[in-house]
């Protein structure tokens, strides 16, 4: 009798649930040219109604379905065929509005936007996520090959006979031996360097700019076959990291994503004045055999899984870091705790030059997380200028162009490289350890003040023996 009972309220329990109510999948209220290209894609689940408050859309069929403002615009806009016609009232505000969808009278799903011209918002598996409509999917290539590692400050030289460079800024011709192609942002921070300027009327120079992209931040270089990715705006006199490999997978990779970004040419904007800084110094170079994958912002960006999944360490070598997002989600916070919730050694390096009292506060925020929660986090300022952006995760390393804010993670067009393997890893991992001993003297200033003061009381209170 219980058997038969159980496997009752087992059979309620699997054909009895609720059915998913539909939803709102994707939406692109303000796309480039045309309103009329606008649209909405709902998954329906049951006949349902698209509303704006203004007008209603009847969704009289299940499944994926695509209404646009005009069948026709949608079509030349995006290549695809949409199911249904926006009704004569219902459109979707450029200003932000939200839209609500109903099933029998009842709102089962509703989405509140305020976009910027281009911009698509989707639903993912943790909520709500945008893209540019002209953003492109390059995906990333994976290969074996011999590369080298070079750490800066270092004097460090690529050459080729037919090179094509892209930068943030570009300001040292003796980084460079060969015929250049230059590829850099029209409008970085500061105005453009003057000796950019100069360098840019002997050489093909495309200066780049687009609403979609807040910079063209990205750092690398390659000869068709050749590829370096770096962390520095070719120039080495701040610590640093530069990966050299040959790999004609990821050279082609590389000049697509250039042959397609030299689409956002444009003037030059304001100019800057001298960088003025040409020191270089020897450098660390070391050769490894690894797998290696490159990978182009923000069309795929595996930093964050790559930082949640450590399990032993967690090394950060940054010049700073930024929660915030673009909603309440904090994923680069989120992927630390995740790995030291998990047991992980996280260490953190920012830099002491620029930022310092944010950085400090930053190391004082995870910290005071650590103590809360029991946690193995520590932070520490950099005793030399940083630049680089180095992440180990147990045995593998990721070195990219992207600052760890929302703008590198999301909104610019950077590069970056993962190692697998312990070689690369260990022998940076080495080199993280170097940088964190070497602890910026500012943190000892109070400990030797406070040793100093102890020194004179004990020598005092002796002397009155």
């Amino acid at each position: 009798m219980l058997r038969v009972l159980v496997i009752s309220l087992l059979f309620m329990s699997v054909f009895l649930l609720p059915v998913s109510a539909s939803r709102i999948v994707e939406v692109c209220p303000n796309p480039y040219g045309s309103d009329d290209a606008e649209y909405v894609i709902v998954n329906a689940t049951a006949f349902c109604v698209l509303d704006d408050g203004e007008g209603e859309v009847p969704i009289n069929s299940t499944g994926i379905v695509v209404v646009a403002k005009n069948i026709t615009a949608y079509e030349l806009t995006f290549g695809k065929k949409a199911d249904i016609q926006f009704s004569k009232r219902f459109a979707l505000s450029n200003e932000g509005e939200t839209i609500r969808l109903l099933e029998g009278g009842k709102v089962v799903d509703k989405f509140t936007y305020k976009p910027k011209e281009g911009m698509i918002f989707f639903r993912t598996s943790k909520g709500w996520d945008f893209r540019y409509q002209d953003w492109t999917s390059f995906s990333p290539v994976d290969v074996l090959t011999r590369i080298k590692v070079i750490v800066s400050p270092a004097s460090y030289c690529f050459r080729g006979s037919t090179i094509w460079l892209a930068s943030y800024t570009f300001t040292d011709l003796r980084t460079v031996k060969g015929n250049i192609t230059l590829f850099l942002d029209a409008s970085p921070v500061g105005g453009i360097p003057v000796e950019e300027l100069e360098i840019s009327k002997r050489y093909k120079t495309y200066f780049l700019s687009s609403t979609s992209y807040k910079n063209f931040h990205y750092k690398f270089a390659t000869d068709g076959k050749k590829v370096v990715i770096t962390t520095e705006n070719w120039k080495w006199s701040k610590r640093g990291f530069i990966v050299e490999f040959e790999s004609e997978r990821a050279a082609r990779l590389l000049k697509n994503v250039l042959l397609h970004d030299v689409r956002c040419s444009s003037q030059p904007g304001k100019a800057g004045g001298l960088k003025a800084d040409y020191s270089m110094g020897t450098g660390k170079i070391r050769e490894f055999e690894s797998r290696v994958e490159v990978f182009v912002l923000p069309d795929c960006n595996p930093v964050f899984d790559f930082i949640s999944k450590a399990r032993q360490r967690l090394y950060i070598e940054v010049p700073y870091m930024d929660f915030t997002w673009f909603d309440d989600s904090m994923p680069l916070l989120d992927a630390i705790l995740k790995a030291a919730r998990n047991g992980t050694e996280v260490k953190i390096i920012l830099d002491s030059e620029h930022n310092k009292e944010r950085n400090e506060r930053t190391l004082e925020f995870l910290k005071r997380i650590a103590i809360a929660e029991g946690l193995n986090i520590d932070g520490r300022l950099s005793r030399m200028p940083l630049h680089g952006k180095l992440v180990i995760s147990d045995d593998d390393a990721l070195i990219t162009s992207a600052n760890f804010n929302r703008y590198g993670l999301r909104l610019n067009r950077e590069v970056g490289i993962i190692l697998y393997g312990k070689d690369a890893s260990e022998w940076l991992a080495g080199q993280f350890m170097s940088d964190w001993e070497k602890e910026n003297p500012g943190y000892l200033i109070p400990a030797i003040v406070i040793l100093s003061i102890a020194v004179v009381v004990a020598y005092k209170a002796m002397a009155k023996r």
